[in-house]
């Protein structure tokens, strides 16, 4: 049976403590660093950008704070580290 993918829109934003490596993050993240979280930037500046992407469906796509807190998780295991806003396309 296919995985069915949640599309969502991210917003991304700079920390404090990691503003040097922000740019790399999002080259990082828009060039597969999230396995089967395919993600395309549509803009992006020195301390924010926005994302499209889709994710497999399962219980971290019940809300926009739970994707948000597990995308978060799959970013700090690479060593990446910024504030998400996601919204999950409905």
């Amino acid at each position: 049976m296919p995985i069915a993918f949640i599309p969502f829109t991210m917003h991304a934003s700079v920390r404090a403590d990691n503003g040097r490596t922000f740019r790399t993050d999002i080259e990082r993240m828009s060039h597969g660093h999230l396995g089967s979280t395919p993600l395309d930037v549509l803009r992006s500046t020195n301390d924010q950008a926005v994302f499209r992407g889709a994710v497999p469906k399962g219980p971290h796509t019940a809300t926009d704070a739970s994707l948000a807190r597990y995308l978060e998780d799959r970013l700090a295991r690479e060593n990446i580290h910024m504030n998400l806003c996601v919204t999950i396309e409905r």
